[in-house]
Formats: C-alpha cells, sequence, structure tokens
C-alpha cells in the first residue's frame, strides 16, 4: 500500500509545479482571456505604466457618471517638429495577450525618434460579441474625433490570425493606398514572414464590396486616411521576425509618398516571388489594347470599298446581328431571377453552402439559351459561323469596356477572355470548342476562390439574391460564354421535323455540358486550395441572441424631476451581473424624442437610441431632457451571455416603461 502512494505523491507534486510553472510564464493566458470591460482597460494602462510609458485615457462615453472601458494612447513625438502622425491601431485584447511584443515595439519608437509623429492607439470594444453596435466600438469612437485630419496613416494590428499571417488591404469599399500595400509585404518578405493578400490578386473585390469587412480599417478608411491592416499569428516563434517587419515598416515610411492614393493595382504570386502591376501599367495596357481593337475594327472597312456583292452581303447581315448580344443578355439576366427563385427554394430546405446555391442560380440560363437556340435559328436560317465569330468578338471587347469602368483593374480578366475567344475562332470541331469553353471559365475561377475564401455568408447571398440590375451584369459577363455554346449547338446538326425532339436533343447535350463544367470548376478551385496552401480563414462571429422569458438580472428605475421649470429623465438600471452590453431606447410621436443628453444618441423615425459602450457597469445612470410630448416609451434591453451553452448566446432580459403625462408605469408585457 505504501508502495502505491508514493508514485501518487509524486505525480501530484510535478502537476502543481507545471500548474505553477504554466502560470508563471503564461500569465496573460490563464488570466488574460478572463480580463473584459473596464478591468482589462485598467489592466493595460498598468502595464504601459510599469513599463514606463506616459499614457492617456480617452473616454468612449460622453457620460458623467458611468465607468465605461475607455482607448488608451501613447504619444511618441517626432525628432522634429512634424504636422504627420502615424497610429499604430492595436485592440486592447491583443495589446495585452501579446504586451511584451508591444513594449519592446514603443522602445523601438522612442530609440528612433521618426521625423513623423507616432501615436500608439489601444481600442476597447473592437471585438463585440453582439451585432449592432458598431458605432460605440473603440476605433470608430477615436475615429470620429480625428475626422478630417489631413496628414495622417494608420497601420491595424492585431493578433488574431488562425492560419496564416494576412495584410488586409481593403474594406467596405475602399482600399488601401499602392504604397502603404506594397511597403507592408516587402517588408514581412525582407523578414522571412510568410502571408497571403487577403483579396489575392481581385483587390477590386473590396471596392465592389463583397469581401469581408475589417471594421478598424473601415474607421480609417471610410475618412479618406491611408490604412492597412495586418493580422499577425500568435506564434512565440515568429515573433523576432514579426517585430522586425513592423520596424522595417515603419523605417522605410516616406511622407511624400504617403499622400498619394493609388487604390488601382494588381499583387500576383509566382512560386515565391511577389509581381506588382500599377495603376500607370493597367492604363498602358488599356491603351495598347485599344490600339490593336482599332486595327482588328478596321476589318469592316470594306464595307465602303468595291467587294464582291457577297462579301458584302455577309458583313452587313453580321453587322445587323449585333442585337443578339443585348437579346442573349436580357434572356441570361432573366434566366438568373428565375435560377434566385429556385435556390431560394433549396435554402428553405436546408442547403446553405453558398457555392451550391451559386450553381443552381447559373443553371436555368444554361439551359433557357439551348431551349431557345432552335426557335432564334430558324428564325435567321442565313446567320452563318461567321456571325458567330463576329458577335463573339464584339460581345468580349464591349466587356472589356463595361467592367473597366466598373473597376480598371478587372481590365486583364476580360483581356484574357478575348484573346481566349479569339482563339477559338480557329477551331471549328465541337470537341476543340467545348474545350474552349473550359478554358474560357477557367480565368473566372481564381475570381470566385477569392470570394469563397475572402468573404462571408451574408456578401456571398447577397451576390446571390440581387436585383436586375446586378444580374444584367453578371449576365453580359457570361454572354460570350453563352455565345461560344451556340457555337457548339449549331455544329450538333441536329435535324429532326418534329420541334419538341431537336429541343430536347439539345436540353440532354446542355446537362452533359454543365455537369461536366461543373466537375471541372470545382476541380479547379480545389487544386488552387491546395497548390496555394491558403485556408479559409475563420472570422470573429457573432453571437446569437434570444429574448429571455424571464427578467431575472436586471432592475430598472424610470422617473422625472423638476429642474429650473423643466423636466429632466432618470433611467436607472441595475444588473446582478455583467451584461455584455445595455441599450435604452425612447420612442414618442415627434422626430426626436430626447432634447437634450450628455449621451452621443442616434435618432430615426420618431425613436431615439442611446450610444452606449459594452461592457457597461453593473449600476448605470442615463439622464435626458424629453421633448414636449407627454407620452414616451423607453424600452431597456440588458444582454447577458448564456455560460451554460457551449456555443457564444446572449440572452436579452426587455423592460418597457410607459410615460403618459406625469406617470411612469412598467408594461408587463413583454416585447
Amino acid at each position: 500500500m505504501h508502495y502505491l502512494k508514493v508514485p501518487v505523491k509524486k505525480t501530484l507534486l510535478l502537476l502543481f509545479l507545471a500548474l505553477f510553472l504554466q502560470g508563471t510564464f503564461a500569465p496573460q493566458k490563464l488570466f488574460g482571456q478572463e480580463l473584459k470591460g473596464l478591468a482589462l482597460s485598467d489592466a493595460t494602462a498598468r502595464f504601459l505604466k510599469k513599463a514606463g510609458f506616459a499614457s492617456s485615457k480617452e473616454s468612449m462615453s460622453s457620460a458623467l457618471f458611468a465607468d465605461f472601458p475607455y482607448n488608451i494612447t501613447v504619444d511618441l513625438p517626432a525628432r522634429e517638429q512634424s504636422d504627420w502622425t502615424i497610429f499604430l491601431m492595436t485592440p486592447q485584447e491583443d495589446a495585452y495577450e501579446n504586451r511584451f511584443f508591444l513594449i519592446d515595439l514603443i522602445n523601438f519608437f522612442n530609440a528612433a525618434s521618426f521625423p513623423y509623429n507616432i501615436k500608439v492607439v489601444l481600442t476597447a470594444g473592437d471585438r463585440q460579441n453582439i451585432a449592432g453596435n458598431e458605432k460605440m466600438s473603440g476605433s470608430e469612437v477615436f475615429c470620429k474625433k480625428i475626422e478630417g485630419m489631413q496628414n495622417a496613416a494608420a497601420l491595424v494590428l492585431s493578433f488574431d490570425a488562425r492560419n496564416k499571417t494576412h495584410v488586409t488591404p481593403g474594406s467596405n469599399g475602399k482600399i488601401s493606398p499602392y504604397y502603404f500595400c506594397r511597403l507592408l509585404c516587402d517588408s514581412m518578405e525582407r523578414n522571412s514572414c510568410p502571408y497571403s493578400i487577403s483579396g489575392g490578386i481581385f483587390l477590386s473585390l473590396y471596392r465592389n464590396n463583397l469581401l469581408r469587412n475589417d471594421a478598424i480599417l473601415s474607421s480609417f478608411l471610410s475618412r479618406e486616411i491611408p490604412a492597412i491592416s495586418l493580422r499577425l499569428l500568435p506564434d512565440k516563434e515568429l515573433q523576432a521576425n514579426q517585430l522586425n517587419a513592423i520596424k522595417d515598416f515603419f523605417s522605410g515610411i516616406e511622407i511624400e509618398k504617403s499622400a498619394v492614393w493609388s487604390q488601382h493595382y494588381i499583387p500576383i504570386k509566382l512560386f515565391s516571388k511577389r509581381y506588382w502591376i500599377e495603376e500607370h501599367s493597367i492604363i498602358y495596357s488599356v491603351m495598347l489594347f485599344m490600339a490593336a481593337a482599332m486595327f482588328i475594327l478596321a476589318d469592316f472597312a470594306f464595307i465602303f470599298r468595291r467587294r464582291t456583292k457577297r462579301l458584302v452581303v455577309i458583313k452587313r447581315r453580321a453587322l445587323r446581328s449585333n442585337y443578339l448580344i443585348l437579346l442573349t443578355a436580357l434572356v441570361v439576366a432573366l434566366s438568373f431571377y428565375l435560377g434566385q427563385g429556385i435556390a431560394h427554394l433549396f435554402q428553405s430546405v436546408g442547403v446553405r453552402n453558398p457555392m451550391v446555391l451559386f450553381v443552381i442560380k447559373l443553371a436555368p440560363a444554361f439551359f433557357i439559351v439551348s431551349t431557345i437556340y432552335p426557335l432564334e435559328l430558324g428564325r435567321h436560317s442565313h446567320l452563318s459561323t461567321y456571325h458567330y465569330e463576329y458577335i463573339l468578338s464584339i460581345s468580349a471587347i464591349l466587356n472589356i469596356f463595361i467592367f473597366s469602368l466598373f473597376d480598371i483593374s478587372l481590365f486583364y480578366l476580360f483581356a484574357v477572355e478575348y484573346l481566349i475567344l479569339a482563339l477559338s475562332r480557329a477551331f471549328k470541331s465541337r470537341l476543340s470548342i467545348f474545350i474552349f469553353i473550359a478554358i474560357f471559365i477557367t480565368p473566372y475561377l481564381p475570381l470566385v476562390y477569392s470570394i469563397l475564401i475572402f468573404s462571408d455568408g451574408i456578401k456571398i447571398y447577397k451576390l446571390i439574391f440581387c436585383g436586375f440590375k446586378e444580374n444584367l451584369v453578371l449576365a453580359f459577363a457570361l454572354v460570350p460564354f453563352n455565345l461560344l455554346w451556340l457555337r457548339i449547338l449549331a455544329r450538333l446538326k441536329i435535324k429532326a421535323k418534329d420541334n419538341k425532339k431537336t429541343i430536347i436533343g439539345y436540353v440532354i447535350t446542355s446537362v452533359f455540358c454543365f455537369a461536366g463544367l461543373s466537375i471541372f470548376s470545382s476541380i479547379f478551385i480545389f487544386s488552387l486550395n491546395r497548390i496555394f496552401f491558403t485556408k479559409i480563414e475563420p472570422y470573429h462571429m457573432k453571437a446569437r441572441v434570444f429574448n429571455s422569458e424571464k427578467i431575472e438580472r436586471t432592475t430598472a428605475q424610470v422617473y422625472d424631476t423638476e429642474y429650473y421649470g423643466g423636466k429632466i429623465r432618470r433611467v436607472e438600471i441595475d444588473s446582478s451581473e455583467a451584461a455584455e452590453r445595455f441599450s435604452i431606447i425612447v420612442n414618442g410621436k415627434n422626430a426626436n424624442p430626447v432634447y437634450f443628453s450628455v449621451y452621443d444618441t442616434v435618432s430615426s423615425e420618431k425613436s431615439t437610441e442611446f450610444l452606449l459602450p459594452d461592457n457597461p457597469p453593473n449600476k448605470l445612470t442615463v439622464m435626458y431632457t424629453p421633448d414636449s410630448s407627454s407620452d414616451q416609451d423607453i424600452i431597456i434591453n440588458a444582454y447577458y451571455l448564456d455560460e451554460e451553452n457551449q456555443r457564444p448566446m446572449y440572452f436579452c432580459e426587455t423592460l418597457v416603461y410607459e410615460a403618459r403625462g406625469d406617470e411612469i408605469n412598467l408594461r408587463k408585457v413583454q416585447e
């Protein structure tokens, strides 16, 4: 028996020692993640003070009687007086978890003494768990204060990457300047830090707001302040290289170039080297293409010269057949509407994969074009192969100009499509044309891949379920594809007296062709993922919120006091537990039911909501002057984390008070 007790004691001793060492050398892992709200802000300010840095507190709210979390700034002046300021923005969660990294970086700034001012801003409330309070994030509050600042730029630094370090050069319809993106990427490469650029080569998707947003980056770019985001892997082995890369970035900043907004550029990575196509290179390419296109179109000068009658007739018929481009686009756009309805039905029965829903949307267009082709062929039996080749060329050139107007960096994609179509004219067999159809859709697949990797479900669904204008633009992109398909149908030589049998023959061919192209596209996209080793980067999911059936943790009181003949309404909230968020909404009869308040508010349609930061104190008092209307409803929402559930989930407890004249009563019915 004694023999058994000895190893148990030793095991317990070793276990205790391991826990002690883990708590000693990794305190941020054990304790840092538990900090949030005001406690996190205070802890962040303490470690800065302990490191010898003078920091300033910047309130998140204009309230005078509440303890909310706050932003923290560290000002590092230039070696000589300068009008330029470079901001380093980091969420407080990341700053505290990686405080030794941050201390080394600030020490470097102090020692280097740059020709511009540096302001380190550690923001509170940027990692919101519940959607809907973006105006009270730390970065948005800070950027609102510096709105209109001219000589400024920012690096947004976070440590929340999962698979690979990411450089994010755009957000919410805006793209970071070429100079900033190139400088940061070169710094990463010089210091052997593997990274990927969010958006891939199609950064124009950011401008069209199809890719995932970075909230902090959006706060700067929306105010025309140059900025770029760097999401680092929280890997201790890489931190030395990552730190050197950031130092290299700040050391290489040239103030004159920072003010240049060049947003049209394409980063291309071939093997281990990255190449950049700048805006002026794209413009030169467009001009060269226009010159070449003019020579191609000059072929039609024969119309005004003496030629054989047959040749003139063929050419003129080709010109008159241009309406097929618009007709095909309209038919395809209407087919997309039908496909959206079918995709919605599949979604309602549980199909959630956006790629599958998008294929379902495209499928009807493929079959409808194949069905109406025999009718169109019967109406224009004189159309020859030359006519289709001519229409193909015109539609491809038209696409280049249409999509270059949307974004000039899309020029190369559609220029490549034009070259593919031009080469396909030399091949006549059905098999060779089918191969060219597969080649034709290949340049689109990296675009689809970028959307799948760097977007989120909501934005993809907006692309699937969109209006007629968006469907028409998408249809024009696919018109050359449909015309290529018509060339295959023209060579099937299905001759039947019964028109129904002819249509059935075309539809059966379409089914096999569509299935083959779908398999090819899936294999190609999967190969892109395997070749470039880019895994889908998970993003910060917002938690689900459920209405609580009982009011268990929230009590409130609403009452009026007289002040120099006027009325002041007080809303006092008392919570037994730490809430994630308090929301106070006042509904009245007038456009703005709140006449005055020290809190920030937002009003819309006879309703005013008080803007309060997340992680509020347990006791909160909001005072305001109501408007002249005597009738108001005061709605108080309190959000609490459900700690028993494995997935992030919050319950909302709602209190509704009715102010009618001089009486204020709690409404018992939940809303």
